[in-house]
């Protein structure tokens, strides 16, 4: 007895996924992203590129899925720990029909903080950071008393924002800078203004960089940490740096992005803290770095705060970006003072 014909399909929809899921044989793309190198990312980053593939009609089995993630993971891991500015590109094509699958590759490109520093020092117009110094920074060294008696290192120095208006103002005035790109450009403008600033070219948690010992009355961080440093580890090298520097009675100032009551920071906010220039920390975490150290702390403050009330109304705002910087925006797409986080002056004085 023959077998029964098979009904003959007729409902439009059925008929219509029918078709589209022979398409695939059809599309062609290819395409490149690149991704901040953030770890703890990985799922979002695994999801964005299932799905795209997946719109291209090559969705991933179990076990393609697991080797995506494999691949995702490790790329990742080594992008940042050579740096928070590391992009991880990752290039696909689809195959050549009838194939239904698609081909990819991840790399890494590199991006170190000289070469963003170098970048801008190319494309920005000047001045980098602002024309006018920090209040904060003129105000706690000019109440030093005798300005020639108060030496002081400017840590992160740029081109020159406050080291050069400290110079001016006669305290014995040194420099570290680590991006080649700005200290060119700090050495020539203190050498046009007839300024004798002594510039150490190089990275300020290296004990051979030669800074002077128990020599600084102020030693100043403007935008340094707030900016560019990665762990309490990181940070801890810098303050035994400076606690050999800075003379017994010498006050440390620094800016930092502090987590504000209520609020404990999570691996994603860390790690994209970095990402957006303004790397997160909690007031633990600077307990921790400056354990055994001969600190205390004395004082902290809003930046934004301190700097709208004491700049003079011409230099306010410093930047364009200096309000939502500070404020924690560039981190968190919210309204003004909703961010968890902000930008505070913070102030040691050495025992």
């Amino acid at each position: 007895m023959k077998g029964k014909k098979p009904t003959r399909e007729n409902n439009a929809t059925l008929l219509r996924q029918s078709m589209l899921r022979r398409l695939p044989r059809r599309v062609a793309a290819r395409g490149d992203l690149m991704f901040a190198a953030v770890p703890s990312l990985l799922d979002h980053y695994q999801q964005t590129l299932l799905t795209i593939f997946a719109s291209l009609g090559r969705v991933f089995n179990d076990d393609e899925k697991a080797h995506l993630r494999t691949l995702l993971d490790s790329w990742l891991k080594k992008g940042w720990e050579q740096s928070p500015y590391t992009r991880l590109a990752v290039h696909y094509e689809t195959d050549e029909p009838p194939k239904t699958t698609i081909s990819y590759n991840i790399s890494l490109n590199v991006v170190t903080i000289a070469d963003e520093y170098d970048h801008w020092a190319k494309t920005r117009t000047p001045p980098l950071f602002g024309a006018h110094p920090d209040a904060k920074v003129m105000d706690i060294a000019l109440a030093q008393g005798d300005p020639s008696a108060c030496p002081v290192l400017d840590i992160g120095a740029g081109t020159g924002r406050n080291t050069l208006p400290l110079a001016r103002a006669g305290f014995p005035t040194d420099a570290v800078e680590l991006a080649p790109a700005l200290a060119k450009l700090l050495r020539e403008d203190a050498e046009k203004a007839g300024l004798s600033v002594r510039i150490f070219e190089g990275d300020a948690t290296n004990p051979e960089l030669g800074l002077p010992k128990d020599y600084y009355q102020l030693v100043i961080l403007a935008e340094v940490i707030a900016s560019h440093f990665r762990s309490v580890a990181h940070v801890r090298q810098l303050f035994e740096i400076i606690a050999g520097s800075i003379r017994p009675g010498g006050l440390l100032v620094f800016s930092a992005f502090l987590a504000l009551e209520g609020y404990k920071p999570d691996a994603v906010a860390r790690e994209l803290g970095e990402v957006f220039w303004c790397p997160l920390f909690t007031r633990s975490d600077f307990d921790l770095a400056m354990q055994g150290l001969p600190f205390d702390r004395i004082s902290e403050e809003s930046t934004l705060d301190y700097e709208r009330e004491h700049l003079p109304p011409e230099a306010w705002p410093p930047t364009g970006w200096f309000e939502q910087w500070t404020g924690g925006r560039d981190l968190f797409d919210l309204p003004p003072g909703r961010a968890p986080v902000e930008l505070r002056w913070v102030t040691y004085r050495r025992k």
